[in-house]
Order: structure tokens, then sequence, then C-alpha cells
């Protein structure tokens, strides 16, 4: 079965030129509740990730401490006599356990990845500020920011780890 395709007709110039007639949209009381509480979304989106990148760090060292510190111990238990065999494997094989939790877990990634994301939401909010602040003569056109916002606050949604 085919499907024949129609060309699109050119368009001509007039139709190409932006609509010389469009009045950007002004800020009102409306936009500006939209753009606050986006401020206060994305401050609650960066304290999150903040929370999650701590969290995360303080896994990252309390598997990764006890990989150093262990063997450091093992040699040093070794060198006496009277310690038994068992001990140094046990502390052996918590060294692997810890490590293989901690390779796995990739708890050092996570971290990093929560605090880009906590710099992101913390920007995001800091131009909303920033924004905010102008007299509303001088702001950027109401539809551009709030689209720019939203744009922006979507792909960071997308793609944010869970917090």
């Amino acid at each position: 079965m085919d499907i024949a395709a129609e060309p699109t007709p050119p368009s001509s110039v007039r139709d190409s030129l932006d609509d010389p007639y469009r009045r950007e949209l002004l800020w009102r009381q409306s936009i500006d509740d939209i753009v606050t509480k986006t401020r206060e979304e994305a401050d609650i989106a960066s304290k999150a990730h903040s929370v999650a990148a701590k969290k995360a760090r303080n896994l990252y060292n309390l598997f990764g401490l006890p990989t150093v510190l262990i063997p450091v111990l093992g040699s040093l238990v070794s060198t006496y006599d009277d310690v038994p065999q068992l001990v140094i494997t046990t502390l052996l094989l918590l060294t692997g356990l810890l490590s293989a939790g901690q390779n796995f877990m990739n708890f050092g990634r996570k971290s990093q990845t929560h605090y880009e994301y906590a710099a992101r939401w913390m920007d995001i909010s800091s131009n909303i500020q920033y924004e905010m602040a102008k007299p509303k003569q001088d702001r950027t056109a109401a539809d551009v920011f709030i689209e720019r916002l939203r744009n922006r606050t979507a792909a960071l949604r997308a793609g944010e780890p869970p917090r």
C-alpha cells in the first residue's frame, strides 16, 4: 500500500514574517503567582537534592573508610602470632563485602549527581528571584519568561535522579 504525500506549498514572504501586531504578554498577578510557585518548588527540589547528596556522601564514607582501614588493621594484627587466622580472614572478607557494596551502589556518583541537580534547581530559583526583583517594565516578556522556565523545569524533572 503506497501512501502519496502531497508537497507543502511554498510559503510567501509575508507568511514567514513575525506578526507585527502581536503584543507581548504583560506581567499580571496570575503570572507572578505561577512564577512564585515555581520558585518555591525549585527551592524544595534543591533542598531535597542537597539532603539526598549528603546522605549518599555519608554512605560513601561509611562503606569506603572501613575498606581502607580494615586491611591496615589486618596487616598490623597479622604480625602477632597469637591472632587466629579466622580473625584475619573475617576482616578481609568484611573488606571485600563493603567494597562490593560501595561499588554496586555507587554512592559517590549518586552524591555528585544530587549536588549537581541541587545547584541547577537553585539556579532556577535565583533566576526567578532576580527577574521578579526588576520593575515590571524592565522584565523579560512574561510569555517568553514562563516558557523558558517551563522548558528548564521540565528538562530537570526528566533527568533528575529520585530524591
